[in-house]
């Protein structure tokens, strides 16, 4: 072996070693990653099936503090970004009068 295929043997041989450890170094962020993607996509999941339950906590929070005149419920509420009007309520039907014929 000459001088100079010696020093492209070494050449080669420590490029080959620097690619190799990019590839351990990236192969663990890669896995560190994708740890991470499982984490959120699960969190994502399990909050779109409680979606409908947190709906109908809000529901009756506001139907208990517009029923109760509570305004600390409602203030708890507005605090999240959640608003609700009480509708007036419906004026009583008139008696009905009898008709003589």
């Amino acid at each position: 072996m000459t001088s100079l295929q010696y020093w492209i043997a070494t050449v080669l041989a420590t490029a080959c070693l620097a690619a190799m450890a990019a590839n351990v170094a990236l192969g663990h962020s890669n896995g560190s990653a994708r740890a991470d993607v499982t984490q959120r996509q699960q969190y994502v999941q399990q909050s779109v099936q409680l979606e409908g339950l947190y709906r109908e906590i809000i529901r009756a929070l506001a139907e208990l503090g517009a029923r109760n005149n509570d305004g600390d419920v409602k203030a708890l509420l507005q605090r999240h970004g959640i608003t609700y009007s009480v509708n007036a309520p419906a004026a009583p039907a008139a008696p009905a009068t009898p008709q003589r014929k």
